[in-house]
């Protein structure tokens, strides 16, 4: 159970991880919700553990580029987003998160749980935001509601740019 604990505490513990995953959640709000991307989303977590042994260090910048362009792109086209974009880019954003978090790790490097751990975690953090982010779309026909979403994703990407600043200059 520490395993476990330990994997869901690590991808919280890594912004380049968790922000993407928050902005795929808000995406996937605007495009159908967990439903229409959830085969891809499992199938990225999948792709990122199996990557992550080949991939560079430097894929925690793309994974947070990623997540940038998946923020913006909910906060300047919203409900505009086309439905079918979603399991592409649910694949693409889950691989770039774990890899990132996972790179470098060995297939044998990492206990079983530990990966389940930040498997389930990684599912959370998408699973969530686009389930309120759901709640507040589908509670009736005022305009605000999409707003609030996109307001929401806007300052995501603010957070995302700032981090992708701050961890290119202490590089």
């Amino acid at each position: 159970m520490q395993a476990v604990l330990s994997g869901a505490a690590a991808l919280a513990a890594y912004p380049e991880t968790g922000l993407p995953l928050i902005a795929l959640g808000l995406w996937l709000a605007f495009c159908g919700g967990i439903a229409r991307g959830g085969i891809a989303l499992v199938a990225g977590l999948g792709a990122g553990i199996l990557l992550a042994p080949f991939a560079p260090g430097a894929v925690s910048v793309l994974s947070l580029v990623a997540g940038t362009l998946v923020a913006a792109g909910t906060a300047l086209i919203g409900p505009r987003l086309p439905g079918r974009a979603g399991p592409p880019i649910a694949a693409l954003t889950t691989t770039m998160a774990l890899a990132s978090l996972l790179h470098g790790q060995g297939f044998d490097s990492l206990p079983v749980a530990f990966v389940a751990g930040v498997m389930g975690a990684a599912l959370l953090a998408v699973i969530l935001p686009s389930t309120l982010a759901g709640v507040v779309l589908r509670g009736g026909g005022a305009a605000w509601r999409a707003l609030a979403v996109r307001i929401a994703a806007s300052w995501l990407t603010a957070i995302l740019v700032l981090v992708i600043a701050f961890g290119l200059r202490s590089a």
